[in-house]
């Protein structure tokens, strides 16, 4: 009688190779002999399942069954297609193949510096050359790492895998092994003759120098990548990356609150009490204009919008908070202390009970609430 053996795989007339294989797995595993000893309806079944395989997963036997129904020729037994399977199995997780494939590019280390920016530096973005070590071509062998200068040649022993299998008991027992290529160690490939300079790896260090470009509204803390411009990969391996960790520099004026500058001014009692007109610098070099109104309290913060830093990668500014404070002179003459008495008599001058006025930070945290509201 003809077996069907699609119905015995459970797969249509038309399922690909792939499909073939999946459906075979999983039912090998399912009736396998060791799974069910004693089993003699599981055994038969197994039998069936691994014939079923044998036939349609070859294109030319699959044609012959497809047209006549059966296949001529004695069929290979089930232990022999398991264990082909299985290592087809473990092949697929270990690259699998017997090809002298060419060996594949080993990706090079990134190079990690560090770049101290200054807070003008930060708000304009800047261009800057850096010095540092990274790998390069070995000179002796020009990076093959042959002394012969030689590439790399795919490994014969294990077919350029860095893994070699074994066969381990028999019939239905059988178990495929895989360990380190002894040949290779595990490279994949083989160095003819290693280069004495670099050990056989195709690898020097030397000095670069390297021009990079840092945006605008860079903050302390944050790494730039540019990419490919890291240590050489061995044996002609592609570049790694150079990492740029951005450093700081305290600045002598400004405090630095996010994408916002504070900035703190001394203005004399009369100041205050009169009002007048403050030029205040910024990061650009600019000075800009701020108008104290009469009767100023010490310690008011006033808002310049737009004159903090950009935000990186951004169209938008922070702005620039300026802190009002009151001189007080830790030495005055006679005179000044006769007329600061005659002063303090006044009754403008008299401390009228007001509320404490505000912190300075309670007064920013009301400024970016305020900000956040509009």
């Amino acid at each position: 009688m003809k077996k069907d053996y699609y119905a015995i795989l459970g797969v249509g007339r038309d399922a690909d190779l792939e499909t073939i294989k999946r459906a075979y797995r999983r039912l090998a595993l399912q009736y396998h002999p060791d799974r069910n000893p004693g089993n003699r309806e599981a055994e038969e079944r197994f039998k069936e399942i691994s014939e079923a395989y044998e036939v349609l997963s070859d294109p030319e036997k699959r044609r012959q069954y497809d047209l006549f129904g059966h296949v001529g020729g004695s069929a290979p037994t089930s232990e022999s297609i398991f264990a082909q399977t299985v290592e087809e199995i473990f092949q697929s997780f270990f690259g699998g193949g017997r090809s002298s494939r060419r060996p594949s590019a080993v990706q090079g280390k990134d190079v990690k510096v560090t770049l101290e920016l200054t807070l003008e530096e930060i708000a304009s973005g800047v261009q800057k050359e850096i010095e540092y070590l990274r790998d390069e071509a070995c000179s002796a062998c020009r990076g093959t790492g042959s002394a012969e200068r030689i590439p790399p040649q795919g490994c014969p022993t294990c077919g350029g895998t860095g893994q070699v299998a074994y066969r381990v008991g028999s019939g239905f027992f059988q178990q495929i092994l895989y360990q380190t290529c002894p040949d290779c160690q595990g490279r994949g490939f083989r160095i003819i003759a290693p280069c004495a300079a670099c050990g056989g790896m195709g690898l020097e260090r030397k000095r670069h120098r390297q021009t990079i470009q840092i945006p605008p509204g860079a903050t302390g803390g944050m790494t730039l990548a540019m990419r490919e411009a890291g240590h050489l990969g061995p044996w002609g391996g592609p570049r790694g990356d150079l990492l740029i960790e951005i450093h700081e520099k305290p600045h002598p004026f400004f405090v630095r609150e996010g994408e916002s500058l504070i900035y703190e001014t001394w203005v004399s009692y009369a100041d205050l009490v009169l009002g007048t007109t403050l030029s205040i610098p910024t990061l650009s070099g600019e000075k800009v204009p701020l108008r104290l109104n009469p009767g100023t309290l010490s310690g008011e913060v006033f808002r310049l919008t737009g004159k903090g830093l950009p935000r990186y990668n951004s169209r938008k500014r922070g702005d620039l908070l300026v802190q009002v404070h009151v001189w007080v002179p830790s030495k005055v003459s006679p005179e000044e202390k006769r007329l600061l008495e005659e002063l303090g008599r006044h009754k403008s001058f008299i401390p009228a009970g007001r509320r404490p006025e505000k912190g300075f930070w309670e007064r920013l945290r009301q400024l970016f609430r305020n900000k956040a509201e509009s």
